[in-house]
């Protein structure tokens, strides 16, 4: 089970000394005092239905992990009974430590398939945009592949030092990886390597119980939540994704943001809420046993909003219904009295594809500089014929840039 010293915690803020000591405390009066400790369903945790809260005299002192619920689960179902009795077998004293409690029960002839309460992921596995794959996450996936391939089927004959260097590499490449998957494989991993004949083979078991002990310790949470998330937002994978979907949505950007917060909100467990804490929102799609796809999918969503809230000059924070603003007024780059319009009518006929959506996107921006700096004649032009714009000024329905008006009131291009 881990610790409950702090129940007083803010989500998003990193653990103080006086934290880590109460928690330290607290594990040491559990290893001191050895208490009889009680294990019952935990009915005000948001972030697993089925969370298993450890309490001893009359106080909540942890949880059950996560990977170990539904044994509680059998346990509580073949006994009939609200809550199982446990003892204290081990203690690990640290500023994150964790207690291993111990059931004694009649063992279990048949266990019934748990009911698993999980969020409906169905939305997120859909057609949306998806952050490219990291080159961690290749060497993670190809690490797997070969390791449940080719070592693990053998174990007891493999080379060690050939499976240290397979674990080494899915160790590294698990390190930012959140997903059901990477949990799954982990706990796998764990448990096939801890029933190897070799003494060496079983203690590579030990790196990958560290990991799934420190995953979302606030250090490697602020790590994913600052470093990790800088370099990805700030790479052209994630820069390419980033302009189509300006393209996309016609660089309205305001109403692009609504779109986001629109599937932002269906997060489960209220998540929507949090989207201001990076670090919280990663640990409670760990904990949700997000599948890979829709962590991909979310995290995809998240950096979108967060260039958006940026380039809009806002907070990356839950917004309400009534403070989106409106995007401008002109719909069309074509509308602009200017020769952005030209360049964009030339690129529909003459540049290939990516070409085009370039133009596209830098006549956007020049758009929106536009629009700034005439405010009173965009809005006008909903009602006129295009405006004119002779060195800023409006001049009617003529534009003479280099050229002089004619009777048809047309251009001679220079």
């Amino acid at each position: 089970m881990h610790y409950g010293a702090n129940g007083d915690s803010v989500a998003g803020q990193k653990d103080t000394e006086e934290m880590h000591m109460r928690t330290r405390e607290l594990l040491s009066w559990i290893d001191r005092v050895r208490p009889i400790v009680t294990l019952s369903p935990d009915p005000e945790n948001r972030v697993h239905g089925r969370a298993i809260q450890a309490r001893s005299l009359g106080k909540r002192i942890g949880r059950v992990a996560f990977e170990c619920v539904n044994l509680v689960w059998d346990l509580l179902r073949a006994s009939g009974k609200p809550m199982l009795l446990a003892r204290v077998k081990e203690v690990a004293i640290q500023n994150h430590g964790y207690a291993v409690v111990t059931v004694s029960a009649d063992e279990l002839q048949e266990t019934q398939a748990p009911i698993v309460q999980e969020p409906e992921w169905g939305l997120w596995l859909s057609d949306l945009p998806l952050l490219p794959p990291s080159e961690q996450l290749q060497a993670e996936e190809e690490a797997a592949f070969v390791l449940e391939n080719v070592f693990f089927p053998c174990l007891n004959e493999c080379d060690v030092q050939e499976l240290k260097t397979y674990v080494n590499i899915w160790l590294e490449g698990s390190r930012h990886d959140l997903s059901r998957e990477a949990r799954q494989k982990r706990a796998l991993y764990i448990e096939l390597l801890e029933a190897a004949e070799d003494k060496e083979v079983r203690q590579l078991a030990e790196a990958l119980k560290e990991q799934r002990r420190r995953i979302c310790e606030r250090e490697p949470l602020d790590e994913m939540a600052t470093e990790w998330w800088q370099q990805r937002q700030e790479g052209p994978d994630v820069q390419r994704l980033w302009q189509q979907w300006r393209l996309k949505n016609d660089n309205k950007l305001w109403a692009g943001l609504r779109l986001i917060d629109s599937l932002l909100r269906q997060l489960p467990g209220d998540l929507y809420g949090d989207i201001g804490q990076m670090d919280v929102v990663l640990m409670r799609l760990y904990y949700l046993n997000t599948p890979r796809k829709a962590f991909q999918s979310i995290m995809a969503l998240l950096m979108m909003r967060c260039l958006t809230c940026c380039e809009l000059g806002i907070d990356m924070r839950p917004m309400t219904e009534d403070e989106y603003e409106r995007d401008g007024i002109i719909k069309n780059p074509l509308d602009i009295p200017t020769t952005i319009g030209r360049v964009v009518a030339f690129a529909e006929t003459q540049c290939d594809k990516a070409q085009k959506q370039t133009i596209q996107l830098l006549a956007q921006w020049l758009r929106d500089d536009y629009e700034q700096s005439h405010p009173k004649e965009i809005e006008a032009l909903a009602e006129t014929d295009p405006l004119v714009v002779i060195n800023g000024d409006v001049k009617g329905d003529v534009i003479e840039r280099g050229g002089t008006k004619n009777e048809n009131n047309t251009d001679k291009e220079e």
